[in-house]
């Protein structure tokens, strides 16, 4: 027998160990980048200020209208019935009646409810009629100074005021 010094012998799973530890060691490595890595974008993710676009304010667009005709008023002015004509439009005021006033009814005729007395000079605006009733013509007339004074007079006590033309 020779008298050598033997050599220690390593076990197999001790290079399996080995082998482990290393691919533990290269996973840690790894980690450590990757997360290193995402903390450095969190960093400048926050010292960074997002980037700011300014889009411009809509803007109208000018349209431009080219007339096919071009109209003229024709002025047609409408005062009443023509000067001289008891009508609807035309003003009136109370005579005849000696002093006594003028009964306005409800209605055109002689049975019908008294609304007030018109006494004589008193102006109405002549707005209904005529109507013929119990031997008169009938006029609806309105006071131009209170749209509350308003009924039927007969023909014979109004006169008929000529206004100026305008």
């Amino acid at each position: 027998m020779t008298n050598q010094a033997s050599k220690p012998k390593i076990h197999p799973l001790a290079y399996l160990g080995v082998v482990l530890f290393a691919a533990l060691l290269l996973g840690l490595g790894y980690l450590y980048l990757r997360l290193g890595g995402l903390q450095a974008q969190a960093v400048q993710m926050t010292l960074t200020p997002p980037a700011l676009t300014i889009l411009p304010a809509p803007t109208e667009t000018p349209i431009t209208i080219i007339p096919t005709s071009i109209f003229t008023p024709t002025p047609t002015t409408v005062l009443g019935p023509p000067p001289g004509i008891m009508g609807i439009g035309a003003y009136a005021k109370v005579s005849n009646t000696g002093g006594a006033g003028l009964r306005i009814r409800q209605s055109a005729t002689t049975d019908s409810l008294t609304q007030f007395i018109a006494m004589d000079e008193e102006v109405f605006e002549i707005i209904g009629g005529p109507v013929e009733n119990n031997a008169f013509t009938w006029w609806q007339l309105v006071a131009p100074y209170d749209k509350n004074r308003t009924g039927w007079a007969a023909e014979e006590y109004l006169t008929l005021i000529n206004l100026p033309t305008p």
